[in-house]
């Protein structure tokens, strides 16, 4: 009687885990939609674009609260979390020379992203110290011409984008490394 409810409960876990991936994936999918169409929009406009502009300059429910890359950077990392509860069976009957790999590709990954992460938010540090001088302060809309100098990206947006690929790539080494271990 104690299986069945234990099963019971396993079960009904993992179902609320997919409902959360399936909505935190469904939410990751209306911001990039949203900021697309925008960007499209004020591309047709204007001729020009900065990437991640849009998802910086919209706050959500309301002007002076969370910015939309911020529900970017959480829902990303909710939909990578629960991907991994959802397939902790699949993972832990991988082979061993797939696991070594997925390890590999995660540090390699995990170095690059740190290191973008650093340069950028040295950019950004110092986009803004300079600013500063000129009693301009204004960090939201800080912007660096690489790797297209035509093509800017907003600071704000690309360090927490990183900041999320840092944590889902270090947690990827991190779940090969315990599924060798079991």
């Amino acid at each position: 009687m104690n299986f069945i409810k234990v099963n019971h409960r396993l079960i009904k876990s993992k179902r609320n885990t997919i409902i959360v991936f399936y909505f935190s994936v469904s939410m990751m999918l209306l911001i990039t939609s949203y900021s697309g169409y925008h960007s499209a929009t004020n591309f047709m406009k204007k001729g020009k674009i900065t990437i991640g502009d849009i998802l910086v300059e919209t706050e959500f429910p309301f002007k002076g609260t969370v910015k939309l890359v911020t529900y970017l950077m959480v829902f990303s990392l909710i939909s990578w979390f629960t991907s991994i509860k959802i397939y902790e069976d699949s993972i832990k009957n991988l082979k061993v020379r797939i696991k070594t790999l997925i390890q590999i590709i995660s540090i390699i990954a995990a170095t690059i992203t740190i290191y973008e992460l650093v340069y950028n938010f040295i950019v950004w540090n110092s986009l803004i110290t300079s600013n500063l001088f000129n009693n301009i302060f204004d960090p939201n809309n800080e912007k660096i011409n690489y790797p297209i100098p035509e093509i800017p990206w907003n600071l704000y947006f690309a360090t927490q984008m990183l900041l999320a690929a840092v944590i889902i790539t270090i947690h990827s080494y991190y779940v090969m490394t315990k599924s060798k271990k079991q």
